[in-house]
């Protein structure tokens, strides 16, 4: 079967099942009549194209491909009905899908057009559909798609693309920085303890938490393209994004509506500036945080003697992070925290007095918290008679277990308990004198939670962690303390920066694979930086390590691995270290043997911090990420597209560490320009490759000669 389409400003009946279709050119008539409007609208025999008119109104594109491209060839849009089995536990989910009604029969039956706006309607599967493309401000459509039987539960776009166009963002992924040929789901979760890298993953998987190559506490549903566009997906139910095909790429909301926004410019980083303009954009960091910030913890005693043998040894320290501020636990894993958010006065006893006493010192106190609570003292006992925690389908206290514990989860959408939480945050952490504080999970609302609000727990799961870091922020506001107290983020989604103050890449394993140690630091930076997580940093070190008694397997930091952990997050806006989750089986940047090196490049950080700064100032007001990928600068550079081990620190300074066991040197891509080594002071032509050596103590650090910084020196 085949039909004609007479392209005119009336009805027209298309069908769009997979079948060839002849088009009739647009006329003369019709040309003149869509040139006179914001968008243009063309046809050919296989795509819908949309474009933006060429106009001053949108000086940002100089290219004429279209903003959107519809194939005719297949159907743009496809829906189905679905029930799926998950499975929970630590933060971890597994989705098991069994789709029904899976159809994409589509039939154009009205295409209208208006100054603004392309409106499509049809017949999907029986049921009615619109899809309306609207310009609401320059170089943005506006995308939203409707069903008139709102039982279906799963939507899919359908866009055009080519092998060339590659894809950049999707939140903080760890495992790849281009996703091309990838699937990649939106589900805020735990990253996974290896996430591919064996035998860890396969034993990790014994507790259902091992995770896999596109698991992460922060997806963002955007990206940019190189075809000079991004992408923006505004549902917060689950979502799926296919990029594995050559000539379409394909967004499955788990919804009954899709919306979505597309913007079109020339140059990534003004596609950054707007999209963060939208969903929010981090303040300026205090400035404790230009400095070397100390992970340790055991109470005071401990604390106090590892500063002044510190000191002595000449380690500059800004600030120490003491997690356990609130009291410590056993568990199968190791050592973790009491949930129970009030100083814990046996190990910091008159733990006000103390914070008070470290900031004489010049060092501010930064602690820990999450929205869980253990099912022991009074904060507890409150939030269970108050009815302040999630519920399970029973109408009782959803049991969530971690390790070691099982603990409940405030509900959010509670206003009571928002509240409650923001007071103790106000009473036993600012007011106790922390200046910050580690935020950490956010990711573990189950699937079948009962919430206050009455939404499912399956559209406000990725809000979550969005309202977690609202929760943060208000306490840091109401108490007038904006600029001068920041808490750090694991879990976020889209609109998450509007309230964050910065982030941590979270739980990486001290060992040298590549989806869960050092080297998927990078990725993780990278990724999260060109969705809008303008400010991140990691643990220096690594968090998790495995001791197994029978000696199959043992995995802690080495001497080697800590010291090239140290010069990667030397180059980044935060400098923090962590002792991980066994503390004594693991060398720490405070041993003997490490206090030199350490508190070199803690000095190297604190040098850099002017520059720093203003690469801070840049994300807050531009939405820039202060760590880049070189793609951001050099766009028509096909030769960034595929690097995922190197970065621009800022714009001017270019860093590539080594994250490979053994290596003492490092092959690094020069982009164009004059760059010069900021340890060697070695002259380096761009566009090409070289394999520069880097020794332990020598990372591979450039500074672009024709930058206002060019005068930068570190020795």
């Amino acid at each position: 079967m085949k039909s004609k389409i007479l392209l005119f400003v009336l009805p027209i009946l298309l069908c769009a099942c997979g079948v060839s279709t002849d088009v009739v050119e647009i006329n003369s008539e019709n040309r003149q009549y869509f040139s006179g409007k914001y968008h243009e609208f063309g046809m050919d025999k296989k795509v819908i194209n949309i474009f933006f008119k060429k106009s001053d109104k949108f000086s940002k594109v100089s290219s004429t491909a279209p903003a959107l491209r519809l194939p005719l060839d297949q159907s743009f849009l496809k829906i189905a009905k679905d029930v799926p089995k998950v499975r929970y536990k630590y933060g971890s989910f597994k989705f098991t899908e069994n789709p029904e009604g899976a159809c994409n029969d589509l039939k154009i039956k009205d295409i209208d057009l208006s100054k603004t706006a392309v409106v499509i309607q049809g017949d999907l599967c029986g049921t009615g559909f619109t899809m309306s493309l609207t310009i609401e401000q320059a170089n943005t459509l506006e995308m939203k798609v409707s069903l008139t039987d709102t039982t279906y539960n799963r939507i899919s776009l359908v866009m055009v693309s080519e092998a060339e166009e590659q894809i950049f963002g999707m939140g903080e992924q760890f495992s790849h920085v281009n996703m091309r040929g990838h699937r990649v789901p939106m589900w805020v979760e735990e990253q996974g303890v290896g996430r591919g890298d064996q035998p860890l993953t396969g034993l990790a998987n014994g507790q259902m938490s091992g995770g896999n190559q596109f698991t992460t506490y922060a997806p963002v549903p955007f990206y940019i393209s190189t075809f000079k566009k991004s992408f923006q997906l505004h549902n917060t139910t689950r979502s799926v994004f296919d990029f594995q095909y050559a000539d379409f790429i394909e967004v499955e909301a788990w919804d009954n509506e899709l919306s979505a926004t597309i913007r079109q410019m020339d140059d990534p980083l003004d596609l950054l500036e707007d999209f963060t303009a939208e969903t929010g954009r981090l303040p300026m960091l205090p400035k404790w945080a230009y400095g070397n910030i100390l992970g340790i913890q055991g109470g005071k005693e401990v604390v106090v003697s590892q500063l002044d043998k510190l000191k002595k040894a000449n380690v500059p320290v800004s600030a120490i992070w003491i997690q356990d501020w609130c009291g410590k636990r056993e568990t199968e894993l190791g050592s973790q925290l009491q949930w129970n958010w009030q100083a814990d006065e046996s190990l910091y006893p008159n733990f006000k007095i103390f914070c008070l006493k470290m900031r004489q010192r010049g060092i501010r106190v930064l602690g820990y918290n999450n929205p869980f609570l253990m099912p022991e003292g009074e904060l507890y006992k409150t939030a269970s008679e108050q009815g302040f925690f999630v519920k399970n389908q029973a109408g009782e206290p959803y049991p969530i277990k971690m390790p070691g514990a099982t603990v409940h989860m405030l509900d959010l959408t509670n206003p009571a308990a928002f509240e409650w939480m923001k007071d103790i945050i106000k009473e036993h952490m600012i007011n106790q004198g922390l200046a910050g504080w580690m935020a950490d999970y956010a990711e573990g609302l189950p699937w079948d939670a009962v919430l206050h609000s009455g939404i499912s727990a399956q559209e406000y799961h990725n809000q979550y962690p969005v309202d977690w870091a609202r929760l943060n922020r208000e306490a840091i506001n109401e108490t007038g303390n904006e600029g001068f107290i920041a808490f750090f983020s694991r879990s976020s989604y889209i609109n998450g920066n509007q309230h964050s103050t910065f982030y941590w890449t979270g739980d990486q394993t001290t060992y040298w694979q590549q989806n869960d140690g050092l080297p998927s630091v990078v990725p993780a930076l990278l990724s999260s930086g060109i969705s809008g997580m303008a400010i991140n940093h990691a643990d220096i070190g690594g968090f998790m390590s495995f001791i197994r008694m029978n000696g199959r397997i043992k995995i802690v930091r080495s001497e080697e691995l800590l010291k090239r952990w140290i010069e990667l997050c030397a180059f980044t806006p935060v400098f923090r270290s962590h002792e991980g989750i066994l503390p004594d089986d693991n060398i720490q940047v405070y041993d003997d043997e490490m206090q030199a090196y350490y508190a070199r490049f803690a000095k190297i950080h604190e040098r850099l911090r002017p520059y720093l700064e203003e690469q801070v100032e840049m994300a807050t007001v531009k939405g820039y990420p202060v760590i880049r990928h070189l793609y951001l600068h050099f766009p028509n550079d096909k030769n960034t597209y595929n690097l995922q081990q190197q970065y621009l620190l800022g714009k001017d300074v270019l860093v590539a560490p080594v994250t490979k066991k053994g290596a003492r040197d490092v092959e690094v891509y020069i982009p164009p320009g004059e760059w010069r080594h900021l340890l060697t002071g070695e002259i380096f032509s761009g566009g090409l490759k070289y394999k520069v050596d880097a020794p332990l103590g020598t990372p591979a650090v450039f500074v672009e000669m024709n930058s206002k910084w060019k005068g930068l020196y570190i020795e």
